[in-house]
């Protein structure tokens, strides 16, 4: 057992966000690790006794950690308490507490939250994160709290945010691993070590795993990586973004778009219908280079109010990466679409999680293979 002031003050500061939020009539006891003789050799770092009015009660084991909880190892931490249950059938007497568990940390990632939620794991962080569930007696609390890490770490990296990781991530997202990290470096003309610390970031949040000698990335999570991306890029703030009428409407976007000789792509929902339809698109979002040019070559008018077509300057050339051509029109690439409907405006995220789902199923059609070099 660990007792210093640190992890006192975690414990103190975790009891009384749950109790505030229980009924008046639940207590939420501290137990005595000496005299607690159920919990005999069974590492804990502190045990709580939910009671509710009708008698029932539970033991909630606390793992108190002083630096945030990655989420590569909540696994290791479940099989942990996994292999504990087992010392039932040596017939030590745990009690019915052996299944709640709870973490305490200053700052748990949404990584690590949803992790640890899948583990039935509860938990609680400094900045109002917390989520606590038992069976008996049945209570279930969840609050949002901070999504990004108020006292910053000592890490490369922290972020997605950025030309270079973009780059990093796209490519990440497009290619089927396995692929080495100078191979990535290659593909996105960034360099070794930058493609090296965005892996790291990601491993610590147990979207990828490298191979440990060398570090060549072995498997992507794509999914739980676009949804990590949200975090740090939104198309309407990362972009910069302006509205224009087509007074014709939007299929006649289209036919000007097929003759046109500037450079662009269409992203959003019109992208998006090709795969996965879900109603007929009202918006056409378009990257280009120049967006007044652009519009006067096309026709547009300025629109504060009413518009039907967005011109976004891009925050990096990325989005032009890995373009399809359809009917002679030019679209980003699928993964792109998927970002930019998560953090756009409207019925976007609702055409994401369809557009994702057609992902899952089609992985074969949109990830691009690379010949492995690790």
């Amino acid at each position: 057992m660990r007792n210093s002031g640190n992890y006192e003050t975690l414990l103190r500061i975790a009891r009384e966000a749950l109790q505030r939020r229980l009924p008046p009539d639940w207590l939420l006891l501290s137990r005595s690790l000496q005299q607690d003789q159920s919990l005999a050799g069974a590492r804990t770092d502190a045990v709580l006794e939910l009671k509710d009015p009708e008698g029932n009660s539970a033991l909630v084991r606390v793992e108190i950690k002083r630096q945030p909880l990655e989420a590569r190892l909540v696994g290791l931490l479940a099989d942990t308490w996994r292999r504990a249950r087992s010392v039932r059938d040596q017939r030590v007497a745990y009690g019915e507490g052996i299944d709640n568990l709870m973490v305490v940390s200053p700052y748990l990632g949404q990584s690590a939250r949803e992790r640890l939620a899948e583990e039935g794991i509860s938990f609680v962080d400094l900045t109002g994160n917390l989520r606590f569930a038992l069976s008996r007696p049945a209570v279930f609390i969840e609050t949002q709290g901070a999504n990004k890490n108020p006292w910053r770490e000592n890490v490369p990296l922290r972020s997605l945010r950025g030309r270079g990781t973009a780059r990093v991530v796209r490519a990440l997202l497009d290619y089927q691993p396995p692929f080495g990290v100078r191979e990535i470096a290659g593909v996105t003309q960034t360099s070794a070590a930058s493609v090296s610390r965005v892996a790291d970031l990601l491993e610590r949040e147990a979207i990828l795993t490298r191979e440990v000698p060398r570090g060549g990335i072995l498997t992507v999570d794509w999914e739980r990586l676009l949804r990590r991306w949200v975090l740090d890029y939104a198309f309407s703030k990362s972009n910069d973004v302006s509205s224009w009428l087509e007074p014709r409407g939007t299929r006649a976007l289209l036919s000007k778009l097929r003759e046109a000789k500037s450079c662009y792509a269409i992203t959003g929902s019109f992208a998006s219908t090709r795969f996965a339809p879900v109603a007929e698109p009202r918006l056409v979002a378009v990257y280009v280079n120049d967006p007044e040019v652009v519009a006067e070559a096309l026709g547009l008018r300025p629109a504060d109010t009413g518009g039907n077509v967005l011109l976004a300057l891009p925050f990096d050339a990325v989005v032009f990466d890995r373009t399809v051509s359809f009917e002679g029109v030019t679209y980003v690439s699928v993964t792109q679409v998927a970002i930019d409907l998560l953090t756009g405006p409207g019925r976007g995220p609702a055409e994401a999680e369809s557009l994702i789902k057609w992902m899952r199923e089609n992985e074969h059609e949109w990830r691009i293979s690379l010949s492995p070099s690790i």
